[in-house]
């Protein structure tokens, strides 16, 4: 169930609110879980075993860490790789077994390939599993871990599908006592809006101009259209990714709960490694605490450093995807960073005022591997990019809709919102302001001709 699809905006979402509210303090949790195994079902139907499998797994093994610490280690051992298990059969068995057939092709022995489907969310809602196991291991003697409290935090469906990756230790605290206060609701309201807005008015229109440049011959594009193609789809996915975010902040907030933050402006970041650290801040957090820090991070000398770096984009860049393509745009920006900070152990370093478009630059380019079909459409995408074949600019980004789109993507790429809350806050002529322009682009967000499709978001395959 896509978040601004008619049935979420108007039937699903106003009724488990409405019946959220009514109903008793002490069943308010138990009934939020219902809803959001409701929600998965419906789009998932079978596969919601999978999840209730992966919540029992995580409850048991969290169970057992608290009453029996001495095999606290080896029960958190189990919990995680039963849990990656099931995600590494589901998204990754055909992978492998196709990589494997390649290597064994020149003898008479050939794999079956197993081909399954990918539950939607399997990504997000494992990683959260892993956290839950780890928190709990590292910290025994906290409170018993109820069924229904992990089945709330694994399946809360405001960011089941796409994030943001919730952390048990900051979820489990806020169940208790929860209240919907009137402001914590406003902005909930407002978050979900802006959110919706970037989502159907840049990100989906966006959508129409970068689909027909990445599926044209990358040999028949102009230098011009290429970079186009890259550069819409640099805004289009930080759009509809941050779309999301933004609306499972919202969302929560409408039910007392805080989900953290997971974008901050990226695209104006001065180094790759600040990119990362305002890009899907939840999922680099998350590989930053539970791999990198514990592979040595960068306490360990230099060496053990840029292994840990290169293997956690490894993993960052195969979590994304099951191709090639993931792993290279992984490595690509593990490569960039060691780059980065080798430059600087040495005193080289970007003047002040390139490091922005530069690494802008390099963001870019990276993105064009995550959106190609495979290394050799990459290739010939990234050719055409750096051979002057002409400049044609292509019509149908000059169309009004678009043009509004990538305008409007150009501009709110940069902190203007943040400087117009802080500058004008105390004024009640911008609170009128801004209410009247969230009426607009809500009204114009539902009204919108790829609301009747439901365009899914980019990281639902994920």
């Amino acid at each position: 169930m896509v978040f601004s699809s008619p049935v979420f905006l108007y039937i699903f979402f106003p009724l488990v609110w409405l019946v959220h509210s009514v109903i008793p303090q002490k069943t308010k949790n138990s009934f939020l879980m219902f809803a959001s195994i409701c929600f998965y079902f419906y789009g998932e139907g079978f596969f919601l075993v999978l999840m209730i499998f992966t919540i029992s797994v995580t409850f048991f093994a969290s169970l057992l860490i608290t009453k029996h610490p001495k095999t606290a280690f080896w029960t958190a051992f189990a919990g995680i790789v039963i849990n990656l298990s099931v995600l590494a059969v589901f998204k990754y068995a055909n992978f492998f077994t196709v990589q494997i057939n390649h290597l064994i092709s020149g003898f008479s022995i050939r794999i079956p390939e197993v081909r399954l489907h990918l539950p939607v969310g399997i990504s997000f809602f494992t990683f959260q599993a892993v956290s839950c196991i780890v928190d709990i291991y590292r910290n025994p003697d906290a409170e018993k871990p109820r069924f229904i409290d992990t089945a709330l935090y694994i399946s809360f469906f405001p960011q089941l599908i796409a994030g943001p990756i919730l952390r048990y230790n900051n979820f489990i605290p806020q169940l208790k006592n929860r209240m919907v206060h009137y402001r914590s609701l406003l902005y909930g309201i407002k978050r979900f809006i802006y959110g919706l807005a970037k989502k159907v008015l840049i990100a989906n229109t966006l959508a129409v101009p970068v689909d027909k440049i990445f599926i044209a011959d990358p040999g028949s594009l102009d230098v011009l259209t290429a970079w186009t193609g890259a550069f819409l789809f640099t805004l289009q996915i930080y759009f509809d990714f941050s779309g999301y975010s933004d609306m499972a902040i919202g969302l929560g907030r409408m039910f007392g709960l805080k989900i953290p933050e997971n974008f901050n402006y990226p695209l104006i970041s001065r180094s790759i490694t600040e990119f990362w650290r305002r890009w899907h801040i939840s999922l680099s957090t998350w590989f930053r605490d539970y791999l990198y820090i514990p592979m040595g991070g960068n306490r360990k000398g230099v060496f053990r450093m840029y292994l840990a770096l290169w293997t956690v984009f490894f993993v960052c860049g195969l979590w994304h995807g099951a191709s090639w393509n993931f792993v290279l745009f992984g490595l690509f920006h593990g490569s960039a960073m060691i780059l980065e900070k080798g430059g600087r152990s040495i005193g080289l370093a970007l003047p002040g005022f390139m490091k922005r478009p530069v690494t802008f630059f390099v963001v870019m380019l990276i993105f064009v591997v995550f959106r190609s079909d495979s290394f050799s459409h990459f290739l010939s995408f990234a050719e055409a990019m750096f051979n002057p074949s002409g400049f044609n600019f292509p019509l149908y980004v000059t169309e009004m809709r678009t043009m509004a789109a990538w305008t409007a993507g150009m501009l709110f790429m940069f902190p203007l919102y943040r400087i117009f809350e802080k500058k004008l806050r105390k004024n009640s002529y911008a609170n009128y302001f801004e209410t009247v322009f969230l009426a607009v682009i809500f009204a114009l967000s539902i009204s919108h001709s790829s609301m009747m499709f439901a365009d899914p978001f980019i990281y639902f395959r994920f």
